[in-house]
This record gives structure tokens, C-alpha cells and sequence, in this order.
């Protein structure tokens, strides 16, 4: 018998939630990065990850969210990180290319245990939560990265972008995390090290570092950042 139905509560939990699986997919995502609080869209034209996104959204919604360590084929099974998002599907529908997007919502970080046998197309994996168990507190007190939002600011008045920074104002510290890494040429090591930071607390730390000593320390505005819709 499967066992994706094995759920755990989170302490350190400041409202009603449901109850975390401890088993659950895995959806295999390179960029955007996916943190609490944050939503992306996970697109695929990959039978097996139709089937996981409809099996999530008819199950309780949750889907373990893991990036690959290198790039890698369509169709592959790639090496993934041991650090990932748990992400909750909001919306899902087809595009007009006939892909299946789903949008989603960054839940909590876990650590994988390893990975278990499914009987599905798709990879299931074993998770921990015991070292996040601050992420959902951490975005309850509001992370507002007002030096990150200064820097995005300053790059964009000096380059004469016409990006709209009104945007910029209301988002959360995590999701100009995510739109930050989204438009720099990081790589997937340096993508994971903002995964992995311990607190929420200290993202805009580590990016700063990351932006300062990564390659060319520049923002990359040939790639719009990944702003909420």
C-alpha cells in the first residue's frame, strides 16, 4: 500500500494549515526558484508529470518541489538536490500549446530522507521538516528585504528600465528573492545556497553576498525578473 496519505502537523505553525504530507511527488524544477511564500508556475508537456499534477490536485494538492543539480533532458530522471520547497497547486489549467500549467505556492522547506517505491511514472521521496519549521513564522512577521529592494531600484533608475517599480513595493522579502535569482546568471549551486540559507530571516544576507561575489555581480536585466502577475 501506498503510503503519500502519511501526514505530520508543523509546529511553529502561526495559522490553520493542512497537515504536511511526509511522503510526497516530485516535481524536478530548475528555475524559478521556489521558496514559502513565494508562487511559480510549473509547466510540463511530460505525460508523467501531467499525471503527478492531476494525482496531487485530486489527493490534497501538495507536490515536493526539488531543483536538479545540472541541466538535464527532458524525459531524464536527474540528480536532484536534497533541500527543497513543499509547493500547494492553486490554479491549473492547459496553455494553447496544450501543456499543463499549474501554479503554486511555496508551503515550507524540507530536507529529503530518500527517495520510495511508487507505482506511479513519477518519483515520490520521504521528507523532513525539522529544520524549517520556522519558514511559516518567519513570513508571518513579514520579511520586507528593503535592501534588496533599494539595489533593484537603483539598477533600474540608472539603466532607464521602464520595469514598473510599484510592483516591486508590494512584494515580499521572498518573493524578490526569487525574482532576484530569477534574473541573474546564477548557477544551480548558488540557486541552492538560497534554498538551503537556515533562516528565512537571512536571505537578503546571503543574496547580497551572492550578487557581490557571483558572476559579474550585476543584475541581469536582459531577463525581465520574475514579477507576481
Amino acid at each position: 500500500m501506498e503510503d503519500m496519505e502519511e501526514t505530520v502537523e508543523a509546529t511553529a505553525d502561526p495559522g490553520p494549515h493542512p497537515p504536511l504530507p511526509l511522503v510526497a511527488p516530485v516535481f524536478p524544477l530548475a528555475e524559478p526558484l521556489l521558496l514559502p511564500g513565494t508562487v511559480v508556475p510549473l509547466e510540463t508537456g511530460e505525460p508523467r508529470y501531467r499525471a503527478l499534477l492531476e494525482d496531487a490536485m485530486a489527493r490534497d494538492g501538495y507536490v515536493a518541489v526539488l531543483q536538479p543539480v545540472e541541466w538535464h533532458e527532458p524525459g531524464d530522471d536527474p540528480e536532484l538536490f536534497n533541500v527543497g520547497c513543499l509547493g500547494r497547486i492553486g490554479e491549473c489549467e492547459e496553455d494553447e500549446s496544450g501543456k499543463l500549467v499549474a501554479l503554486v505556492e511555496g508551503v515550507i522547506r524540507f530536507r529529503v530522507l530518500g527517495e520510495v517505491p511508487s507505482l506511479t511514472s513519477y518519483r515520490r521521496v520521504r521528507v523532513d521538516y525539522a529544520e524549517f519549521l520556522e519558514d511559516r513564522a518567519a513570513l508571518a512577521g513579514e520579511l520586507e528585504f528593503a535592501g534588496l529592494k533599494d539595489i533593484v531600484r537603483h539598477r533600474i533608475e540608472s539603466t532607464g528600465s521602464e520595469m514598473d517599480l510599484s510592483i516591486m513595493e508590494g512584494m515580499v522579502g521572498t518573493e524578490i528573492v526569487t525574482a532576484l535569482a530569477h534574473a541573474m546568471p546564477f548557477s544551480p549551486a548558488e540557486r541552492q545556497a538560497l534554498m538551503e540559507t537556515p533562516s528565512l530571516r537571512e536571505l537578503e544576507g546571503v543574496l547580497l553576498q551572492l550578487m557581490a561575489t557571483g558572476p559579474g555581480g550585476t543584475l541581469g536585466f536582459d531577463m525581465p525578473p520574475l514579477w507576481p502577475s
